[in-house]
């Protein structure tokens, strides 16, 4: 399978429901047919094959919609629901117990829209069981397809689904548009085109080596592609884009350096717990940021986009700078 195969389906998903909301809401049939189903097959599923998709699967007298085989048991299960219902709590938990109960170990909910997978037997709360999740209309066609890669065929059937934060394969990298011309508030400013050579890659994927240019280009999730010269730079955008988009406040400070606490990388003044000012710093809105000693950009971007809530591998990087 190809990403940008994918990626094409995901922008014809997007515009279907945009031109055909008020068919398709309301109605679960409809939902599955122009939607969901599309979506299966483009992951691998053939919805007409029951030794690949089975529908109206039984469990408990109850029934799951799609019951995803390999080896001629179910692998997955899905739970359908018509476009414009949410996605609540307690239907997952009731999803998650019908799989539990059939020990199917994984289970996902859409309404075509939105898509979210469980890993059923994990410990902890609901959110702390999410494998992936992507909502067609909110998110950009790339980080939809990379999360999507959760229920791709080969990696479900691999037994141990590695989760949609790092994909098990990708054969061909996602090819970039060009930026436009964008308005900032203070000033007015070109973004870089991007690179257009198809190598693009997820922030999770992205290792610094002693010695190891910066990315060319990094695209945040909703904005536009911005060139990177230093690896300082790419540690600022990020910072930027969780602090400008209301991602990370005031409230959340200060955050602490994973693996010494008394250390800080963000916070409402430029000082650590142990009153040591940062030698290196940067002011974005009311927020300080720590430049120095930021070793490992791509690990410290990471974890900066965890602590906000923001899936790293929506973040896509580009090496290339021709």
């Amino acid at each position: 399978m190809a990403l940008d195969d994918l990626k094409e389906t995901i922008e014809t998903l997007r515009e279907r429901i945009q031109a055909h909301r008020a068919y398709l809401e309301g109605n679960e049939t409809r939902t599955r047919q122009v939607l969901i189903d599309p979506m299966l097959r483009a992951l691998g599923w053939d919805v007409g094959d029951p030794n690949s998709v089975e529908l109206e699967y039984g469990i408990k007298r109850k029934w799951a919609d799609y019951a995803l085989m390999g080896s001629g048991r179910p692998i997955a299960v899905i739970e359908a629901k018509a476009l414009g219902k949410s996605l609540n709590d307690d239907e997952k938990m009731q999803a998650l117990n019908y799989a539990n109960m059939d020990g199917i170990d994984y289970m996902a909910v859409t309404n075509g829209d939105h898509w979210q997978m469980f890993d059923v037997f994990k410990r902890g709360q609901l959110d702390d069981r999410v494998l992936m999740e992507f909502q067609l209309t909110r998110d950009e066609p790339y980080a939809c397809a990379l999360q999507a890669l959760g229920l791709w065929r080969p990696n479900l059937a691999s037994g141990k689904p590695q989760e949609a934060a790092t994909p098990v394969l990708i054969e061909k990298a996602i090819h970039a548009e060009s930026a436009p011309t964008i308005s900032e508030p203070s000033r007015k400013k070109k973004v870089a085109e991007s690179s257009n050579n198809g190598d693009w890659m997820p922030l999770t994927s992205l290792k610094k080596a002693i010695g190891q240019q910066p990315p060319a280009y990094i695209k945040l999730p909703g904005l536009d592609t911005k060139s990177i010269k230093k690896w300082p730079e790419m540690w600022v955008s990020v910072a930027e884009y969780l602090i400008k988009t209301g991602k990370i406040s005031a409230k959340d400070c200060p955050v602490r350096r994973k693996k010494r606490p008394e250390y800080y990388l963000l916070h409402t003044k430029p000082f650590h717990s142990t009153g040591a000012e940062f030698r290196r710093k940067k002011e974005i809105g009311k927020l300080w940021l720590n430049l120095s000693n930021v070793q490992n950009v791509p690990n410290y971007c990471c974890y900066l986009l965890e602590q906000s809530g923001v899936n790293p591998s929506t973040v896509l990087v580009s090496t290339n700078r021709s």
